[in-house]
């Protein structure tokens, strides 16, 4: 017989055994994976039916916070699981929970000064704090180190943690949801960041550049199917619209019964640190004395949506225009825009409004309009927040020096609902819909390993117009600027092979200029020869000299006593221009006595003036020298006489020297000899100069007409 403590003993193993037995089927079936085959606005790939659904975190009753008061969302962490209570961050990829160590203290005794009690744990800090986690409790705890905690390092809120890895499961409104194993966690001492969260951005975790990055929790949930994607739709919900509204997170989706559609898009930032980058285009207010007053006080303001952290980090002008708007005073000491019962009274009987409008800069025209009542800025900040020593209302707006601090914080999302789709790099933002009432409607977002979009909305919106009329316009610029940069290329290649031409015609011109000057002066140097050459010595011989037989060649006949320019002889037939001729004969005059001149007599007279050869003296070889024209004397008629043909050849021709020098030559060398008729005045009462005697230029050519060929020859 066994005896009755033993079997009390037995009893209790035996049932703890069923028990076990029975609960473990029931533990195991907590969570059902579901599945669905209709995805509106997506097409399955070939091969796969179905697609998990997604999921739905239930959000607690509680509100808790020391920078004001707000939502939360259960987990389930380590082995026995703890419920740790906790905020979502949209810009954190790790699962943070408070560390017991946080709330444990040594107790000391005052009067002695000694400590009385080691690690003692203050339940008030454990409650407000959103429940602890004692990692060196849970059995699937592996410990990493101490690591900072790098998240809104940017806003000053800096810190370390005990990380590792253990087991984490969503809370599904008392029931368990997915869970994952050997997630990164990090728990918390510091008391900047006063509860915890779940981060929902995909990035992976590294802790060292020799380790192989570790997934988030996101990617996790995905990776062994619990969601449909890698996205999510959350809201932070509110308590001052008549009724409290409770936080919204869908993990894998989003739930349209909570937003008002829209049709802006927003893509990603290039920096993974601040992807969900909005712009600020409008900030205005509205007061009851007052209407949209202007708070955006300069350009270019690009807001990061974190819900990580409560406030609104603004730009310092825009919070300077917040002060002069709404009478807000800047804590210097706490950092904070505090505000008394009075001004809160003031701003309570004002009931201002508050809008952004938001868009996004060269993609899109589209702006969206999210409105804040003053509620939603009546905060409570509570000790230890920012060294506060009491509970005091604030205004949750903070400055930020710089564009990496312009934060729009869990305040915002108080009146907008956020979408994100990571996969896809791009997310939305949506005014709340605040009728009471509506059933959760989930809407799965699929990841494009499952389905394709069935419509294809562009991941970065089409341009603006006024976008693509600047890029029209500087395309046209780059283009016609281009184009006139190629035009003056080649119209300066082209001048400059011009311009070579010109040179070298002008230098081989110059050239040939040159080359017949010099031969020119080359010839104009040698002494001109006398028509008569000697074949021997003291002979005397005159060349014939005869027109040339082609009229198409041109002689130089003589040097006109003016100009000693070479003279131009033409052919009388030629009719393409006039022609000028040598003449072939003196001019038709008479002698005082009336008797005409033979041709022979015409002939000498000629050969004086124009050859300026004398038949009785010896030929003047030396170079002519030029005198002005001048008329010669009057020969008498004693001193022309006809002398016989066959005188000797050493008889002169007029016994009488003349009074000027005589010209002219013999024609022939012929026995034959004459002498001029004697000079008789014009009958026809013609002037002394006109007379047959008077010099005539060659150059200048004769009046008469009838000219006619003529040989030298007898």
């Amino acid at each position: 017989m066994i005896p009755s403590r033993g079997r009390c003993a037995f009893l209790v193993s035996i049932c703890a055994l069923a028990a076990s037995t029975l609960l473990l089927p029931c533990l195991a079936d907590d969570y059902a994976q579901q599945n669905i085959t209709v995805t509106p606005g997506y097409k399955l790939l070939p091969g796969i039916a179905s697609v998990p659904a997604p999921v739905r975190v239930a959000p607690d009753q509680d509100w808790m916070g020391i920078d004001g008061s707000w939502n939360t969302f259960s987990l389930l962490i380590g082995d026995p699981q703890e419920n740790v209570r906790v905020f979502v961050s949209t810009a954190s990829q790790q699962i943070w929970a408070v560390n017991r160590l946080a709330c444990v203290s040594n107790v000391t005794d005052p009067s002695t000064g000694q400590v009385t009690q080691m690690n003692v744990l203050d339940s008030d800090c454990e409650t407000s704090r959103g429940n602890l986690y004692n990692n060196t409790a849970s059995d699937t705890w592996h410990t990493k180190g101490y690591y900072q905690l790098w998240l809104e390092k940017n806003l000053g809120l800096v810190g370390n943690g005990l990380y590792g890895f253990d087991t984490v499961g969503l809370g599904m409104a008392g029931e368990k949801g997915p869970s994952v194993q050997n997630t990164t966690i990090g728990t918390l001492v510091t008391p900047n960041f006063w509860l915890g969260h779940v981060g929902l951005h995909p990035k992976p975790t590294n802790f060292s550049a020799f380790e192989d990055p570790i997934p988030s929790y996101m990617t996790d949930l995905f990776t062994q199917k619990s969601i449909p994607s890698l996205s999510f739709g959350y809201t932070a919900g509110a308590q001052y619209h008549g009724q409290t509204v409770l936080a919204s997170l869908t993990l894998g989706g989003y739930d349209t019964s909570r937003i008002i559609p829209n049709d802006l898009t927003f893509i990603f930032a290039p920096d993974n640190e601040r992807d969900l980058v909005v712009g600020l285009v409008g900030l205005s207010a509205t007061t009851a004395s007052a209407q949209n007053v202007d708070l955006l006080k300069r350009d270019d303001v690009t807001m990061l949506i974190d819900s990580t952290v409560a406030e609104l980090w603004l730009p310092v002008e825009i919070c300077k225009a917040f002060e002069d708007a709404f009478g807000l005073k800047y804590d210097a000491d706490t950092d904070l825009y505090l505000v008394n019962d009075t001004l809160h009274k003031t701003l309570v009987a004002s009931n201002p409004t508050v809008t952004f409008t938001l868009g996004q800069k060269y993609s899109t025209d589209t702006t969206l309009q999210i409105t804040l009542p003053y509620a939603a800025f009546d905060l409570q900040a509570s000790p230890p927040y920012r060294g506060l020593q009491e509970k005091t209302s604030y205004f949750p707006i903070r400055r930020g020096n710089e564009s990496s601090q312009w934060v729009l914080g869990r305040t915002f999302l108080q009146e907008a609902y956020l979408t994100v789709d990571w996969e896809r790099q791009n997310f939305s933002v949506s005014a709340i819909d605040w009728t009471f009432g509506r059933e959760a409607n989930l809407t799965p977002i699929v990841s494009p390993a499952y389905a394709v979009q069935e419509y294809d909305p562009p991941k970065k919106p089409g341009l603006s117009t006024a976008a693509i009329i600047g890029i029209a316009v500087g395309g046209g610029f780059v283009f016609a600027l281009t184009m006139c940069a190629i035009g003056w290329w080649f119209w300066r290649r082209r001048h400059k092979r011009n311009l070579e031409a010109i040179k070298a015609k002008y230098e081989a011109e110059a050239a040939a200029a040159a080359a017949a000057k010099k031969d020119a002066t080359e010839k104009s140097d040698e002494p001109p020869t006398s028509p008569i050459h000697d074949s021997e010595e003291g002979t005397r011989v005159f060349p014939k000299a005869e027109l040339p037989g082609d009229s198409a060649v041109h002689h130089e006949m003589g040097t006109d006593l003016k100009d000693k320019e070479p003279m131009v002889i033409s052919e009388a037939d030629n009719a393409e221009r006039q022609i000028y001729e040598m003449p072939g004969d003196m001019p038709e005059r008479q002698e005082a006595g009336g008797r005409q001149l033979s041709e022979k007599e015409t002939m000498v007279v000629r050969e004086r003036i124009y050859n300026g050869f004398d038949p009785n003296g010896t030929p003047d070889v030396s170079p002519m020298v030029e005198e002005p024209p001048r008329r010669l004397a009057p020969i008498s008629p004693s001193e022309v006489t006809m002398v016989n043909s066959r005188l000797p050849s050493n008889t002169n021709v007029s016994p009488v020297t003349p009074r000027t020098p005589r010209d002219g030559a013999f024609l022939e060398t012929s026995d034959t000899f004459f002498q001029l008729p004697p000079y008789r005045p014009p009958r026809d009462g013609r002037p002394a100069e006109d007379t047959l005697l008077s010099p005539i230029s060659p150059l200048e050519g004769s009046t008469d007409t009838s000219r006619r060929r003529f040989s030298y020859e007898s």
